[in-house]
């Protein structure tokens, strides 16, 4: 189960394609599937997953769209 630790709305206003982003901090298990997308919006680039169980810190690519593990 993901818990969402925090999120905030981008400042970033009038995106020429009308997106809206969000920067997400998410806690879960290494078992637990990272998301990709949200509903109303799009997860912003270097949003971060930190897995519970391992310690893992991963944080989001927006470009390839997916999470990159920090070694």
């Amino acid at each position: 189960m993901i818990t969402i630790y925090n999120i905030k709305k981008s400042e970033m206003e009038n995106h020429p394609n009308g997106e809206v982003f969000y920067l997400l901090e998410l806690r879960g298990l290494s078992t637990d599937e990272k998301p990709t997308e949200i509903e109303n919006g799009t997860i912003e680039n270097g949003s971060t997953f930190i897995e519970i169980d391992t310690g893992n810190v991963f944080i989001y690519d927006i470009v390839s769209k997916e999470w990159k593990v920090i070694e």
